[in-house]
């Protein structure tokens, strides 16, 4: 697992802000008890388990929770969210749980012989890390397992080369940090992506990955744990649409794709009438982060440049309207243009 964000309070300001931060608990409590449902050998952690550098307050609320498995291992890595400076309590905890962090800053690897697993990665000591250095660390111990545990991916976070990634020698590399969950290789290289959405552009599918070695051949799947979603709901309002019907059409969509999502609402497409779409009464009754309009009237091209002969909307007409029937973009151009035009008083 990856990016739990223990601590973040998403989308502050909204009705649903202060339930999310719990929500996001919650859910990391129910993938540590799935590991002791399933007696799992080893948990990883690869990265920003905590949305800030944790203080031993939060350490031990976590600690406390790791120590409900009764078999389980757990290695973690602190990420550039929960960065662990020398001085910091991350850096001088002493976990009472089967709990190791790695140490930050220098490649370390913890070895366990009675899994014969060798798990190979390192912390975050500040909130960037440009090295490269995933692209060429090598396994540390021959005849293991053996597992590389990262937090990176971006310009400014451990770039890779995923191709290099592939090629490997690692049996299995954990990657955290990219929220967004990725098989780069199946069964072997793999972003588990976060265990809840934190911003509405956190949409998709979001929880963990399990995984299982016999006889030297890896099955892995995604597992799905995230109580919330943020959804993108696109609306496309026709001429006849009135305003009543959209928000009909927007009410139903919600009611089938799950009424504690999150949504985002994106009206586009064209009004005849110019008519007033006033989501407020949705926005009160459902979780709704903002709505989007981009909706542009049908305008009568001719009657608007009689009417405006004189003047610059239709000066601007005059200069598109030859192309309007045959190329969609001056189409577009022409709408875009007579939107601004119109609404502000523009002559």
């Amino acid at each position: 697992m990856a990016d739990a964000h223990l601590g973040v309070q998403p989308d502050k300001g909204k009705p649903w802000s202060a339930d999310r931060e719990q929500e996001i608990k919650d859910t990391f409590v129910k993938v540590v008890q799935d590991a002791e449902n399933k007696q799992v050998d080893l948990l990883l952690i690869a990265g920003d388990l905590f949305h800030m550098p944790p203080s031993e307050g939060m350490l031990r609320d976590v600690d406390y929770i790791l120590s409900k498995l009764t078999k389980t291992k757990t290695i973690m890595i602190a990420g550039n969210h929960d960065y662990m400076k020398p001085d910091s309590p991350m850096a001088n905890y002493k976990f009472s749980s089967k709990t190791i962090c790695l140490s930050a800053d220098k490649i370390s690897n913890v070895y366990m012989k009675d899994l014969n697993v060798c798990v190979t990665g390192f912390s975050y000591s500040s909130k960037e890390n440009e090295d490269d250095i995933l692209n060429h660390i090598k396994p540390a111990k021959a005849g293991a397992f053996n597992i590389l545990l990262a937090h990176g991916g971006d310009a400014k976070h451990l770039p890779f080369n995923k191709k290099n990634l592939k090629e490997s020698n690692f049996d299995y590399v954990a990657l955290g940090h990219i929220h967004k969950p990725e098989v780069i290789k199946e069964n072997a290289v793999i972003m588990a992506g976060s265990l809840e959405p934190i911003d509405y552009t956190d949409t998709g599918a979001r929880g963990y990955i399990y995984g299982e070695v016999v006889d030297g051949i890896i099955k892995t799947e995604f597992v799905p744990v995230a109580q919330r979603s943020y959804m993108n709901l696109l609306i496309n309002i026709k001429p006849d649409h009135s305003p009543r019907m959209i928000l009909d059409l927007v009410d139903r969509q919600i009611q089938n794709l799950g009424t504690r999502n999150i949504y985002r609402i994106l009206v586009k497409g064209h009004n005849h009438n110019r008519d007033v779409f006033d989501f407020s009464t949705l926005v009160n009754r459902y979780n709704i982060y903002e709505v989007v309009t981009e909706a542009s009237e049908v305008y009568d091209l001719q009657q608007l440049y009689e009417d405006n002969q004189n003047n610059l909307i239709g000066r601007f007409i005059n200069q598109l309207s030859d192309n309007y029937y045959g190329d969609e973009i001056c189409k577009k151009a022409v709408h875009y243009g007579l939107d601004v035009l119109l609404k502000t008083g523009e002559q």
